[in-house]
This record gives C-alpha cells, sequence and structure tokens, in this order.
C-alpha cells in the first residue's frame, strides 16, 4: 500500500510548507506535493510552521517518537502569546492516544517535539501540530507509521560466571533481576537482543550486540531501542538480596595489595547502604595490615587511607579507616562486642565500626568490619598534635607491644618500627624491671615524611618519661603517690576492668615473648599517660572451652582455666611478667580502692546490657555470617569454638562471659 501510493506522487512526501502534509521516514529528498488547504491561510502566515523533511514519523505503541520543524521566526514559540498543542485530526487532545513527553530548541534553529504513542488503532496515527497566536492559527498534519522497536531479551551475567534471563513486566516496562548474595552493582555485565537500528543507556552510552556490556545498575537504569530518531524505553532495575549490611566495593584496576609497607595508590571505593543508597564513593590508597591475620590467613585485613577526609557509616570524618577480617573469630562479633564494653566505662575514646561485606574487584570477600583507626584527631584520641621542635607541648600515640624488634615476616617486621625497651624498675639490683616494648605511633616521621630515629627529641623526651613513670610505679606505696605524676589512674583501671572482663590474653602474653599486644596508650601535651583505646579483641577472648592453637587438629569440650585466672590484675601464668596493674594494687591502695569502685558500678551495666547486645548483634550478621563461613570456612582454633554452629559459639561466648564475671566479683576485694 506504501510503494502504490509513493509511485503515484513519484516520490515520497514527508514534510509541506502547509496544513496538511504527511511526514515519512526516507533518507531522499522528497518531492512536495501541495494538497488543497482545508484551512486556507495567507502565504506569510503559511511559512511561520514548516515542517522537516528529515523528521521521524514512526511510532511504537508505548514507544517515545519525535517531530522537528521550524517556525518563522525561529523563536516563536518563546513568544508567551502563542499557545502550541497536538491534537488528533479533528483538533482535539486525546491523551489516550498520545502524551507529549518534551518540546526543546536545538542547535540547528529546529523545534524538537518529543511524544509518546500509546493506543494507535492501525498502522497510522495522523496527528496535528497547531499554533496559535492572537490572530491566527497554523497546523500541520504529521502521520506516524508503525515500526518494529522492542526488545527480545535481557540476559546478566555475575562474576561468578553464571547467565540469568531477566524477568520482564509489560505493564511497567521493566527488566528486573535480583541477585542472590553480594555483588558489585558498579560491574555487572549485561547482554540485550532486540529489534531496532541500536541500544543506549541513559541516552549517552551506545551498548554492543551480542556481548555483555559492563553497566553501573546501582540504580535503575533507563535502556533505549533506537530507529532514527524514534525510540522505546526500558527499565533495567538490578537488584541484590544481600546479608542485611552495607556493602563495600573496592577496584584497584588489576594493582596487588601484596604487603603491610607500602600503599598502593589510584584504587576505587564506594559504599551500598542496605536499602542501595550510596554512603560513600571516591579515591583511596590501601595496604595490608595485622600480623598472623596477614601472614597466615587468606582472608587478608586492609588499611585504608582515603585521598580527602570523608564520613563513612554514620562514623566521623577522617582518611584513615580499617577493614578487619576477624580471621580468627568463629562468631565475628569478637571486636565489635568488646569495643560496647569499652564504651561503657569512662574512657574518654573507644573505636566505633559497622559491620559490612566487602567486594574486592567484583569479588565478595565475606564478612570484615570496618572501623576507625586510632588517631590523633578531634573525634578520635583527642590530644595536641606532635610538636617536633618542643616534645613536651605536643601529644603523642604510642603502642605497647612485646613484638616490637622481631624481625619475622609473621610478626609484621616489627624491627622495622621506631620503639624502645622500657628500662624504669632498676631498683635492687634489677629486680622490678618492667622490659615493656613502646613503639611510636604518633609522630613516627618529621614533617617531610622523614622517620623518626633515636637521637630525635620526641624519642629520647618520652624514653625519659617512661623510664620516670616506671621508677615512680616500682616505689608506689600508701605515702607515697608520685606515680600519679605520670600515669592517668582513671584509664589504667578501665582499661585493665576491660581486659579481665574479655578474658583477653594477649593484655600480657607470655608467647612469643613476655609483654602485652595491641596495647594503645596516649600523652597529650602537659598531660599524663593514658591507656586507650583498647584495641584487638578477636581470639584469646571469651573462650567457654580450651581454645587450642590454630595448627591443632582435635577439639573437645573441656571447660577453659583462664576463666578463674587473671590476666594482668595478677601476673600469674606469665612466665614472671611484669607489669604495672599488680604493682599498683599490692603498693598503692588508692589504685585498688579506684577499681573497686569501677567494678561495682560496670558489672551491673555490664552484666545487664551484654546478652541484650550480642543477641542483636548476631541476629544481624546471621544471613552474612553463613555466606562468610561458605567462603572461608573457620581456620583458627584459638577459641576454643570452631567447631560449633554460629548460634552455638554465640552462646557459648555469652557463658563464658558470665562465668567470667561472677568469677572476678567473687575475687577481686581478694586482689
Amino acid at each position: 500500500m506504501r510503494k502504490s501510493l509513493l509511485s503515484k506522487i513519484k516520490g515520497l512526501f514527508i514534510t509541506a510548507l502547509v496544513a496538511g502534509a504527511v511526514l515519512s521516514c526516507e533518507d531522499e529528498k522528497p518531492e512536495i506535493i501541495l494538497p488543497p488547504d482545508p484551512d486556507p491561510v495567507e502565504p506569510a502566515q503559511r511559512n511561520a510552521l514548516t515542517l522537516l523533511s528529515g523528521s521521524i514519523s514512526v511510532y511504537q505503541q508505548d514507544s517515545l517518537a519525535t517531530v522537528r520543524f521550524k517556525t518563522n521566526p525561529w523563536n516563536l514559540l518563546n513568544n508567551q502569546d502563542v499557545e502550541f498543542s497536538i491534537t488528533d485530526m479533528e483538533g482535539k487532545a486525546n491523551n489516550d492516544l498520545f502524551t507529549i513527553y518534551n518540546k526543546s530548541f536545538m542547535p540547528d534553529s529546529t523545534w524538537r517535539v518529543q511524544l509518546y504513542i500509546k493506543s494507535p488503532s492501525g498502522d497510522d496515527v495522523d496527528l496535528k501540530i497547531n499554533l496559535a497566536t492572537p490572530d491566527t492559527l497554523m497546523w500541520a498534519k504529521v502521520t506516524f507509521r508503525k515500526i518494529d522497536l522492542y526488545m527480545l531479551s535481557v540476559r546478566t551475567c555475575s562474576m561468578t560466571g553464571s547467565e540469568s534471563l531477566m524477568k520482564y513486566d509489560s505493564k511497567t516496562g521493566t527488566y528486573s533481576h535480583t541477585y542472590k548474595g553480594v555483588t558489585d552493582l558498579s560491574q555487572q555485565q549485561f547482554r540485550f537482543e532486540y529489534s531496532g537500528d541500536k541500544i543506549t543507556v541513559n541516552d549517552s552510552i551506545i551498548l554492543v550486540d551480542d556481548q555483555f556490556n559492563v553497566l553501573d545498575v546501582r540504580k535503575p537504569l533507563t535502556v533505549s531501542i533506537w530507529r532514527d530518531d524514534a525510540r522505546r524505553d526500558y527499565v533495567l532495575d538490578y537488584k541484590m538480596s544481600g546479608t542485611g549490611l552495607p556493602v563495600v566495593c573496592i577496584n584497584t584496576y588489576g594493582k596487588s595489595v601484596s604487603n603491610r609497607k607500602d600503599w598502593v595508590v589510584g584504587n576505587n571505593m564506594y559504599i551500598m547502604n542496605p536499602d542501595g543508597t550510596i554512603d560513600y564513593e571516591g579515591t583511596l590508597s590501601l595496604k595490608g595490615r595485622g600480623n598472623q591475620t596477614w601472614s597466615d590467613f587468606s582472608k587478608k585485613p586492609y588499611a585504608i587511607k582515603l585521598d580527602n577526609k570523608a564520613k563513612i557509616l554514620g562514623m566521623h570524618k577522617n582518611k584513615r579507616w580499617i577493614l578487619l577480617a576477624n580471621v580468627k573469630d568463629r562468631t565475628l562479633l569478637r571486636n565489635d562486642v568488646s569495643l560496647w564494653i569499652s564504651k561503657q566505662t569512662k574512657l574518654p575514646y573507644t573505636v566505633s565500626g559497622e559491620f559490612v561485606e566487602l567486594v574486592w574487584n567484583g569479588v565478595h570477600k565475606g564478612n570484615y568490619y570496618l572501623c576507625e583507626q586510632p588517631r590523633i584527631d578531634n573525634h578520635r584520641i583527642d590530644i595536641h598534635k606532635p610538636n617536633l621542635d618542643d616534645p613536651e607541648k605536643g601529644g603523642f600515640f604510642l603502642n605497647i607491644d612485646a613484638l616490637f624488634e622481631i624481625n619475622d615476616p609473621k610478626w609484621a617486621d616489627k624491627g622495622d618500627d621506631l620503639g624502645f625497651w622500657s628500662t624504669g624498675g632498676y631498683i635492687q639490683n634489677g629486680k622490678g624491671r618492667y622490659d615493656l616494648a613502646y613503639i611510636f605511633k604518633d609522630p613516627d616521621e618529621d614533617e617531610n615524611g622523614i622517620p623518626l630515629t633515636k637521637s630525635s627529641q620526641s624519642y629520647t623526651y618520652m624514653f625519659n618519661y617512661v623510664k620516670n613513670m616506671e621508677d615512680a610505679i616500682y616505689n608506689a606505696s600508701s605515702t607515697n603517690h608520685d606515680w600519679m605524676k605520670y600515669l592517668d589512674m582513671s584509664t589504667a583501671v578501665d582499661f585493665a576492668l576491660i581486659q579481665e572482663i574479655t578474658m583477653n590474653h594477649d593484655a600480657y602474653n607470655s608467647w612469643p615473648k613476655n609483654g602485652p599486644h595491641s596495647t594503645y596508650v596516649y600523652k597529650d601535651s602537659c598531660g599524663l599517660l593514658c591507656f586507650g583505646p583498647v584495641w584487638d579483641f578477636d581470639y584469646h577472648t571469651y573462650t567457654l572451652y580450651n581454645d587450642f592453637e590454630y595448627g591443632n587438629t582435635t577439639w573437645n569440650n573441656q571447660p577453659n582455666p583462664r576463666i578463674q585466672q587473671w590476666e594482668i590484675l595478677k601476673m600469674t601464668n606469665k612466665n614472671n611478667g611484669k607489669y604495672y596493674f599488680s604493682d599498683l594494687i599490692k603498693r598503692d591502695p588508692q589504685f585498688k580502692a579506684l577499681l573497686l569502685e569501677r567494678w561495682d558500678e560496670y558489672k551491673e551495666v555490664w552484666e545487664n546490657g551484654f546478652e541484650e547486645y550480642v543477641d542483636q548483634m548476631a541476629d544481624k550478621i546471621k544471613v552474612s555470617e553463613t555466606y562468610n563461613q561458605k567462603l572461608w570456612g573457620y581456620p583458627s582454633r584459638q577459641n576454643g569454638d570452631w567447631e560449633l554452629s554460629f548460634d552455638a559459639a554465640i552462646q557459648a561466648m555469652k557463658d563464658a562471659f558470665y562465668q567470667r564475671l561472677d568469677w572476678i566479683d567473687e575475687n577481686i576485694k581478694n586482689l
């Protein structure tokens, strides 16, 4: 029928300079045929509205079609006295048939009108473009011809390589898919089968046929099929069933994070909340962290340094963050729960953190704990910045760690750190020496990034300060309280009680060398040495059953004798180790009095709130834990619960805590 018409008029007509012209989608220049005007107008008025021969006159039901035309003058439609409308041929608006989507002025001095053709009665749809000025009415007829323009199928490919056919909802024009697990929504793959000339995303990205295209579907996308200027839109809605936790997606662009010394720069990270909103997106540097957790296990912890300070998951703005793997912890909760215990005390600062899912270069790495890195900062360790010219006027942040100067790669090459072994307590031929390792965390370098040395003023100042403090502690008595000029009693007491209630064997461990592990202290300008924030509770804590080392292959449910042993308040089973707390209890009644006072204050809070908090967090990560278990299993046997189910391990943790609390309550007055 169409070819017959074209042969009769010897060429395609798709536009006219007057009302009544028909619009076609052929490329050749048409022969203009002027039918009789149904409503004659003056020639000058006739030129005010000109349809373009290149206009597209095609439609697909529920698709977007386009009409292009010129007005004379070109800005006629900008005149507030001109009314523009599109109606059916009888001059009536028909919203059941079409809806104007957009009207815009183009760079080539033409007007573009986009409209949806919704319910055609046949192959052709005739519409009128109307311009009404104060003294005349102009109009032109546009005929839209039907074409095939539709999506056949959409397939998605997960990071593991499995393909899925997306579901289509014809009422909403939406292709949807829910991934049962955790994935990187910014790097999803899709393959499209369609009828049309091309397919785009959000009007810009042209997709490639017959292969998978990588798309960012953190938000629903508009996918459009085109033929000339006509298009049909579909919505691409990709969701993740997830675990109820935020998802941290890190892309290193092929770079390897292989050690704990060197920052790997130029990476990207975004954090997606459980509701699909984006909490953070930006660039960062990465490096490994940890000791045994880095060297002995496949699930690695990482240090993060953002290029720009930012708030993350409701926590205060900073550059430095930590991704803890908790690989030794069957429950995954020990660090978080211990931080909750700390937050019930009077310690000035406790680290905050959130459980997340980690997706690393598109691969799900399981459950992690994204937390603040202890640093000198207004919202963290709130003390003065270090003063290298006059150390006494600046702040110091240090770590007491017996792994110092152990040059085994398993222990993070501690020999490269700047620190010193304390030499205080040389009383009565050396008896009473504490022999603790103090390691500089901040400052550890000057303003030019050059590491501090033992000849620096900061090193000398803190070495002498600790020596004088230890001498004063050793000489403490009911009449000699000089140690209080150096050590803050409040933070020391709270720190000690947290280590005891959690059964933290690393508070003072005799292996591989006598001394504390992961113990932070800080000193402000003209201030005292303070203990805190507390750190590192992922193993040898809350152990109801015998805690074997990770290399053992057998397990039994024998009670853990450490439930009834002091960790640092009384130095038993520590290879004759020495620490400040046991000496202060023995020598200065004021220290013990505050210890008992704080215990009575905290024990009821801990007793009443512990189980509720543990159950709340266990429920929060329960789905995540099942994915984590499938990914990594539980290779560590250091908490005595590796053969238990998640629920049983949680119960064992609670039982150990309450047995420990009862034992301390019965014995603390006898210290």
